[in-house]
This record gives C-alpha cells, structure tokens and sequence, in this order.
C-alpha cells in the first residue's frame, strides 16, 4: 500500500502571449504551441495529481490581457493550479485574473500559504528589488517565512519561488538570473530542513537538482524553450532542439519522488 500523501505536477515558463504566432529567435516554436503540447501531455497522463504547482512566467510580457488567455488554455486541467510571479508577470493581473482577487485583496508581492493532505505549501515572490532578470525576496516576506520555518509544525513542507536562489557554478545564473539575497532566503528556510520536501523553482529554464546545507533546490524546464547550464559557462546559451517538459513530485510519509517528464511538439518533431 502508498504511503504517499500526495503528487503535483510541477511545470514552469509557459510564457504565454497574447499574439499565438509570438517567438524569439532562440526558441524553435510559437510559446502558445509549447502550452498546447503540455496541456494535452497533462491530460494523457494515467492518474490525477492533487495540484499543479506554476512557477512563474506564466506570460511572456506584463500585459493583463493574455491571462485571459492563460484562463481559456489551462481550462481543460479539471485539477487546482496554483501560481507563482515571475519576472515576466503583471502582478496586479495574476492575483485579479487568474486567483479572483478584488483590487483590495491584492498584494504588491504575490506569497501566500496553503495545506493539501496534510502537507503545508509556502509561494514565495522573488521579485522584490533587483535589476531584472535578478530577483530579490523582500524583508517582509523573509519575515512572514521566519515565522512559518521555525513554527513547532511536523507537516512536510513545500516551497515554491520563482528564481534560482543558489549559486550552481554557472556565471550566467549566479551573477545574473539569481536572487541577489538567496542566501537570507536559504537561512530562512533551513530552520525547517527537517520537514522541508524541497524548494522548487523556474527561470532558469532547464531540469536541475542543487542540495545545500540539507535543502534540495529543484527546478523545472520550460513548456517554450531551454538554456544550457553547464558549469562555467558564462553567457547564457538556447539549448535549441531540446525537447520541453515538467516535474512530477510525490510526496509520502518517509520520502519523496521527482520525476522528470518531456513531451514532443509538432514543429519540434519536423526539425
């Protein structure tokens, strides 16, 4: 019998746009054909995850109207989608579009805290101040976070954010992509290390797995495009032909699962 309490599907990047022809030069595809691909890859897939975790960069520009496209693509994912701020994203249109808050709910820094199963969900903004594509978490999130950290709680916790928060050896993410105070956010977090399944995170756009100090960073590629991230490379480089793809974690009792997922697109496949 499972001892498993529960499994999301960890996907990120999506950088939906308004225009569905809209691409970069680095990319092989439209972004809209990337999410076609990975819905129909979500709803293929033989048993119902709890959640899908989204971390970030849901659009490609911070323009309010493609969350109405956001709402109309994922609308065949009959499960609970939760989102997470990217760099790319519109705040303000993120909690009013896709999370039904009223303009007095809203939160200049998207975080927020859930349970499923048994199991404490912490969504952490990384878009404090910080030149972009950097990010920052602010000092009252690293506040609100002390307290959920070092709280006398036995749940097994999970921590989604948007960038990279550690340095990986690769000059491009440290110096660039990274959260400038990733390592206040990595003190913060390690009261709970215990407990702490792992953090998991987008942005960089490619499949990586970092430990420190106990904590396991996770992140997920891109349902668009990929960059490379061997060490020392020090510019940042399209991973072109790279197929996309998503995480799956399970979450039980004594350990826990990630498994890595990629699907085909069709202008990939004629390549």
């Amino acid at each position: 019998m499972s001892d498993s309490l529960l499994t999301f599907i960890h996907i990120s990047d999506t950088h939906i746009h308004a225009d569905p022809t809209y691409t970069k030069d680095y990319a092989d595809y439209p972004s809209s054909e990337g999410t076609q691909a990975l819905i129909e890859s979500l709803q293929a897939l033989p048993f119902t995850a709890d959640f899908i975790l989204h971390t970030g960069d849901i659009i490609y520009d911070p323009d309010e109207s493609a969350y109405e496209i956001v709402k109309e693509a994922f609308a065949p994912i009959d499960i609970p989608i939760y989102y997470i701020a990217g760099n790319h994203d519109h705040n303000d249109g993120l909690q009013r579009q896709l999370m039904g808050q009223s303009d007095g709910e809203i939160i200049p820094n998207l975080h927020y805290a859930f349970e499923v199963n048994g199991v404490q969900v912490i969504c952490v903004d990384s878009n404090g101040p910080a030149e972009v594509p950097a990010g920052n978490v602010t000092d009252v999130q690293l506040e609100w976070l002390d307290k959920l950290c070092s709280a006398d709680d036995d749940r097994p916790l999970v921590i989604a954010i948007h960038h990279n928060p550690i340095p990986v050896d690769v000059p491009w993410l440290d110096d660039w992509m990274r959260i400038t105070n990733g390592l206040d956010f990595h003190n913060t977090i390690k009261q709970a290390r215990d407990r702490l399944v792992g953090v998991f995170h987008g942005h960089i756009h490619q499949a990586t797995t970092v430990y420190r100090e106990g904590v396991m960073y996770s992140s997920a590629l891109s349902s668009w495009t990929q960059f490379i991230g061997y060490p020392r490379i020090a510019e940042i480089t399209p991973d072109k032909g790279a197929y996309p793809g998503y995480s799956v974690v399970t979450v039980a009792k004594n350990q826990s699962y990630i498994r890595r997922y990629w699907f085909d697109v069709p202008s990939l496949s004629k390549k």
